[in-house]
């Protein structure tokens, strides 16, 4: 550099404007710094030159040792041709060129890409020697025995390689980004990186899930979502306020779904995203320049700036919606509720949605996956039990509202029984059964067990399909007869929806040998009665002797002879009182 000879400035004539053009190298040359800064320089009356490899005053390329009054921080002169600036307060104006600013950088690194191996002072020259010839290559002045070739031939071979390399290595980093070296890292992202949403997560009508932002050095971060389903927001955790375009580190964040939101899907999927800008800082190389009679000079020093990023952090958000379940027992009124009504068929259906069922042998049943957000219909489609004709019917609406459920025990489900079988047994004064004997049923509310032949046909059950029913006097009474078991089965006797009622099972003939009984057998059923409601009828007379038989004939010759011989008698007598 150039130390205080007004010959070698005036020989040169290079101005500040030329010399600052030089040091840019080209379109990064330099930028202007948004806050200069000042430098104080110290004196600069040391004048060393390590062209033979070691320490001398008036060697090739002598330079002057310069360094920032206080913190003894080594600068570097650009130009060729200025003195060095010495007890002057210099102003912060550019940024170096990529090469120049790689060499200050690498000097106060912990690995320098060459050394001479003579201390601090040795590696300043070295270095000083590189920025000289790359911020300034053009330069022809005269200085110190002749051009940069000049000096460069008369350094010591060793170090002559070792200028060489270092300047070939310096221009290799022809960019900010990789002359500079970053003193911080960004990060963002959000805790955690991945957010699932479940059934346990809904609270009331709403699925809520917490996570939070993690950010460093990050300003101006933006959330947002992404390809999520219409009502899907973003608050604060606990619905706190927040600014969604300046979101801190640390800031804890809330999604919330309405339940109804693709209730019916098993999973789906959706998106937050963030993006904001880097406060980078690096360590670069400052250009400071004083008064346009002295050197400009490089020192590494801090910069900030902030750099939006391109690049967006994504978090995945998978939704499993949670799924309603009915389920409930499913039985009759009959044995007084005990009876379980299995293999029964139930449809649920809401909107899109239908599923059948059937109880077990238990009778239980359990829907499952049945989508929130909606009423549905319970309808008992299929019943194989007989005597239960009346199917169930209702209206679920716990799985919608404020607070929908998601899972329902409707704990029994009862059927009215809505059908009877009667079963009498006619037995004789014995105790035997009778086979033949023949019954029609009648209802009535009377306690009198005794109904004529004439009025219990006229009020009798009929046949109507399967069942039997009252009425229908149009068609004949429907007729029971015992079998050989002695067992007289009235089935599908149609109950009325009142309270208990009293049935009548009257005989309307006997078997052969045998007399009509003048007792009607009583039941009594209701809705709770058990399956089989029995009844039981003895015979309280003696067999009549059969009609047609040879004792039959003896005992009517017997009585025709004996009325015959009164009737002679009659007359004989007569005859004689004449």
């Amino acid at each position: 550099m150039k130390l205080l000879s007004k010959k070698l400035i005036l020989t040169t004539g290079i101005g500040l404007g030329v010399a600052l053009a030089l040091v840019g190298g080209g379109k990064t040359s330099a930028s202007a710094d948004e806050a200069p800064q000042t430098v104080n320089v110290g004196n600069s009356s040391k004048i060393v030159s390590y062209a033979s490899g070691h320490a001398e005053r008036y060697g090739a390329h002598r330079v002057a040792v310069i360094q920032e009054a206080g913190t003894g921080q080594y600068l570097f002169c650009i130009e060729w041709s200025k003195r060095a600036p010495s007890n002057e307060q210099i102003s912060k104006r550019y940024q170096a060129n990529p090469s120049v600013q790689w060499l200050v950088n690498n000097f106060y690194s912990e690995h320098r890409f060459q050394s001479l191996g003579q201390g601090e002072e040795g590696d300043y020259w070295l270095y000083q020697a590189v920025i000289h010839w790359v911020a300034d290559p053009d330069d022809h002045a005269t200085w110190g025995g002749g051009a940069i070739q000049d000096v460069l031939d008369r350094v010591d071979p060793s170090v002559r390689a070792k200028i060489e390399a270092l300047r070939n290595e310096a221009l290799k980093h022809n960019d900010e980004s990789t002359s500079e070296i970053v003193t911080n890292n960004h990060n963002l992202g959000f805790d955690p990186s991945n957010l699932e949403i479940n059934k346990d997560d809904l609270q009331g009508n709403t699925y809520k899930k917490t996570f939070s932002l993690k950010s460093e050095n990050m300003s101006n971060v933006k959330v947002w979502l992404k390809n999520a389903p219409e009502g899907v927001s973003l608050t604060g955790k606990d619905n706190a306020g927040v600014n969604f375009n300046d979101v801190w580190n640390g800031t804890g964040l809330q999604v919330n779904i309405p339940y109804r939101v693709n209730a019916e899907k098993d999973s789906y999927n959706f998106t937050v995203a963030t993006k904001g800008n880097w406060e980078k800082t690096s360590k670069v190389a400052w250009i400071y320049q004083g008064s346009s009679d002295s050197q400009a000079v490089a020192k590494q020093d801090v910069k900030a700036v902030s750099v939006p990023l391109d690049a967006e952090t994504d978090m995945n958000v998978t939704v499993r919606p949670a799924k309603g379940s009915i389920e409930f027992v499913k039985k009759g009124t009959g044995n007084n509720g005990a009876t379980i009504l299995n293999n029964t068929e139930f449809t649920l259906s809401g909107g899109d949605f239908t599923q059948k069922q059937v109880t077990d042998q238990n009778g239980h049943i359990r829907f499952d996956n049945i989508p929130l957000g909606r009423d549905y219909e319970l309808v008992e489609t299929k019943q194989p039990n007989k005597y239960y004709q009346t199917l169930f019917r209702a209206t679920i609406n716990n799985f919608n509202g404020d607070l929908p459920t998601q899972f329902y025990d409707l704990k029994d489900v009862i059927n009215n029984k809505d059908h009877q079988k009667f079963k009498i047994v006619k037995k004789d004064s014995q105790g035997n059964p009778l086979k033949g004997a023949q019954f029609i049923l009648v209802r009535k509310d009377s306690e009198n067990a005794y109904i004529s032949i004439e009025d219990a046909k006229k009020e009798a059950y009929r046949k109507v399909g399967d069942e039997l029913v009252e009425g229908h006097q149009d068609q004949d009474p429907y007729i029971a007869t015992s079998n050989e078991n002695g067992e007289v089965i009235f089935d599908m006797v149609a109950l009325r929806k009142r309270d208990t009622a009293s049935y009548y099972a009257v005989e309307v003939k006997a078997p052969d040998k045998y007399t009509l009984s003048q007792t009607s057998v009583k039941l009594t059923a209701d809705k709770n009665s058990p399956d089989v409601v029995e009844g039981e009828l003895q015979d309280t007379t003696n067999t009549l002797p059969a009609t047609g038989s040879d004792n039959l004939l003896m005992i009517a010759g017997i009585l025709v002879a004996l009325g015959v011989l009164g009737t002679g008698t009659y007359w004989i007598k007569n005859r004689k009182a004449k």
